[in-house]
């Protein structure tokens, strides 16, 4: 089993928790300058989701005149997220509901009703996503009080009838993502144990193909850059080969858990790190990007990068709301909801290297909720 360090990121990196600390001097790198970038902000206000189009250069960005096809929607609590699409689910009636694909590449959306061939049923989704034309729905139909039956609804977007198939679990799924022609799905058994568990369905021939007991407490799943499934808990995770299910466990030394597993708001770069919110007591969270490669953590304190007057007065943040990245001009975004104000908030440019530079700030009429590169 392997354990993990921690940095702090500040004006030098400094090893956290060792022996002894070590400082090294970062080499002066030339300059690149940033071409010009388009973003797409997920905002959300009064409990509406919508969109904002920014415009970035090397050293301002702005609100943009340009408008998104993207409609605003009560704010969904099934979503899902690749690439430039976001998908979310939104609930009609107690046996019915429909699935808002929206590509922001080209700006254009596509609706689709689901459980038409349902008929008086009380049905709850637990999680949706996409891979190759096909939309993955779990979900849960509840014959009783004391029976429910669990299902993965694969569906063929490119077909109008007869377009689906029903794969039937016997735990109750809870998430899902996918790697290497695989679904996996995080279930929970409900009746007897309470423990977790990974259905893994074969994504060509929509069938269950194996099932790993996970224990107890899994917060949260996800594929890594390199197809591997990491499997969170609060003490570890577990990094499962999604082709050959071979395991490998990186344990946590106490106080420097990286915390990846409760961050809902999260971008991989091209080098596999994971930029994420790490809980804090300060701000409800930071910025913090985990290299699954070497199992380090680096934290990025608002006070290492802002002064005191920009924290308190002048951007006034109060929560941490949102991490992105973009990976062409290597820059974090950082959205947080203003101190005390449920409706502003705003959202803050960090270039990373060779050091760690405050670059920007713009104020949103609304709290950022994700954010999509467009160029």
């Amino acid at each position: 089993m392997k354990t993990y360090g921690i940095f702090y990121a500040l004006l030098v990196f400094v090893v956290f928790g060792c022996s002894s600390s070590e400082v090294t001097d970062i080499p002066k790198e030339e300059e690149e300058s940033f071409y010009n970038a388009d973003y797409v902000l997920l905002q959300s206000n009064n409990d509406q989701l919508s969109v904002q189009l920014l415009n970035a250069t090397e050293s301002t960005m702005n609100l943009s005149g340009a408008q998104s096809t993207f409609e605003s929607v009560l704010l969904p609590e099934i979503t899902f997220r690749q690439g430039t699409t976001f998908a979310y689910y939104s609930r009609l009636t107690e046996c019915s509901g429909q699935v808002t694909i929206h590509d922001f590449k080209d700006d254009t959306a596509s609706t689709y009703a689901l459980f038409g061939d349902l008929v008086e049923c009380n049905l709850n989704t637990t999680s949706i996503a996409i891979k190759d034309g096909i939309l993955y729905v779990s979900y849960v139909v509840e014959e009783t009080a004391k029976i429910s039956k669990y299902y993965v609804r694969a569906i063929d977007l490119a077909i109008e009838e007869d377009n689906f198939i029903d794969i039937e679990l016997d735990k109750k799924p809870l998430q899902m993502d996918y790697a290497n022609g695989r679904l996996f799905v995080l279930t929970i058994d409900l009746e007897i144990t309470d423990e977790n568990s990974l259905s893994v369905i074969d994504m060509g021939s929509q069938t269950l193909i194996h099932e790993i007991g996970l224990g107890y407490d899994v917060e949260r799943i996800f594929a890594d850059t390199d197809q591997n499934m990491i499997i969170s808990y609060q003490e570890l995770h577990t990094v499962l080969n999604s082709i050959t299910m071979g395991v490998q466990y990186i344990s946590y030394e106490d106080g420097k858990e990286p915390m990846f597993y409760s961050s809902k708001s999260n971008s991989f770069d091209s080098e596999g790190r994971l930029f994420y919110i790490r809980p804090e007591t300060e701000f409800s969270g930071i910025p913090a990007i985990y290299d699954f490669s070497d199992n380090l953590a680096l934290l990025y304190y608002y006070a290492n990068f802002l002064t005191a007057s920009q924290l308190e007065f002048e951007f006034n943040i109060g929560k941490t709301t949102m991490i992105g990245y973009d990976d062409i001009n290597n820059v974090m975004l950082v959205g947080y909801q203003k101190k005390d104000d449920e409706s502003n908030g705003g959202l803050l440019r960090i270039q990373l290297e060779p050091e760690p530079e405050f670059l920007d700030n713009l104020d949103i009429n609304g709290i950022p909720y994700a954010v999509f590169y467009q160029n």
